[in-house]
């Protein structure tokens, strides 16, 4: 049992540097230099120190530490929100992954603000930022000034030279459309997709028109239309079609498992049936999907695999300062559930 300290420290005082160091016998610069430069410490005065560290069971400062390494070990993460099954999945895995790799997440999202100075996001406490990118190259612009590393994630544009992690959106678009054409005309075949300017909207838009377009159809005016990401979105456009005679017999694939549950709803407010009238498939791949009933069919985006990247690259960038910027590029795939089942999709009420 180790032997109880003649000086203990008082209660109510976290334990310091010069606490361990006293208990180890050892100056407080060396104590330092174990925490922040270990290879210079001989290995028998080094596990001394540990030892003491275990048993005093003491947490560095990381603003103290920083003072030594000029690093805080603290990365930021800007989102433009922090609702939502997609953007928790995101926050948890960077954390996850920031942990591993020995840092600590300082994270906003009012830097996605118009008004906000993004590249001011506490740059005297982070050592890099990650921030998602969804909507025009302003903010791009703007961290290209940043004081910090900067890494770039989702669909944004790949010309900025700071690292960038994207998904790519036309993959998943593709397969969706290809299944859809499986067992739909095409010129049933929809894409209900968010707001006009969103960067991933505007990609999935061009692929799926691309994917009907080969496949030898005439893409009409209301087949590929901008919205909201939202249900209520999906929820207005399916009622509006469905009452116009347009919808029976059709297959949707929509900009977000939001919309695609809006659709559903509609569908089944009106007296239809999914998968029997209306084929239904989302993007995102939620958790969403496997709850409703029918299950929803969707594409998945990596998003575990995209904070696990950015961060890593935010780490790499710090230990790399002068490397080229690093293109990361991660596919989309679609996962088929009930609710595109082909097979018996016929039109039936509200078809023309």
């Amino acid at each position: 049992m180790p032997e109880e300290r003649s000086n203990p420290i008082p209660r109510g005082r976290g334990v310091s540097i010069s606490d361990v160091a006293q208990e180890a016998s050892v100056s407080i610069a060396t104590v330092s230099r174990v925490l922040n430069n270990p290879e210079k410490v001989a290995a028998g005065t080094a596990q001394r120190v540990h030892e003491a560290i275990q048993r005093l069971k003491y947490r560095p400062n990381l603003f103290a530490k920083g003072l030594v390494t000029r690093r805080s070990r603290v990365l930021g993460v800007s989102l433009p929100d922090l609702h939502g099954d997609f953007y928790s999945e995101l926050m948890r895995s960077a954390d996850d992954r920031a942990h591993e790799l020995g840092y600590h997440l300082l994270v906003t999202s009012s830097a996605h603000e118009p008004d906000a100075e993004a590249s001011r996001f506490a740059s005297d406490l982070i050592d890099a930022l990650v921030t998602l990118v969804t909507e025009s190259s302003q903010l791009e612009e703007r961290l290209m000034r940043s004081a910090v590393p900067v890494v770039l994630l989702g669909a944004g544009p790949g010309e900025a030279p700071m690292d960038t992690v994207t998904i790519d959106n036309g993959s998943g678009t593709r397969e969706a459309a290809a299944h859809l054409l499986g067992g739909t005309p095409g010129s049933r075949c929809y894409l209900v997709a968010g707001h006009a300017g969103n960067l991933d909207s505007d990609a999935r838009c061009r692929a799926f028109a691309d994917a009907l377009t080969r496949s030898g159809v005439e893409v009409g005016t209301d087949q590929v239309v901008h919205g909201e990401y939202s249900v209520e979105w999906g929820w207005e456009w399916a009622r509006r079609m469905i009452r116009a005679g347009e919808l029976g017999g059709a297959a949707v694939l929509a900009g977000n498992d939001e919309i695609a549950v809006g659709v559903i709803d509609a569908v089944r407010d009106e007296g239809l049936d999914v998968p029997h009238d209306v084929r239904v498939v989302g993007f995102d791949d939620s958790r969403i999907c496997r709850l409703l009933r029918p299950t929803l069919s969707s594409v998945h985006v990596p998003v575990r695999e995209v904070a696990q990247a950015g961060i890593e690259a935010a780490v790499r960038r710090l230990a790399e300062p002068d490397a080229p910027p690093m293109r990361t590029r991660l596919p989309t795939r679609l996962i088929v559930r009930e609710s595109s089942r082909p097979g018996d999709n016929a039109p039936a009420k509200g078809s023309t």
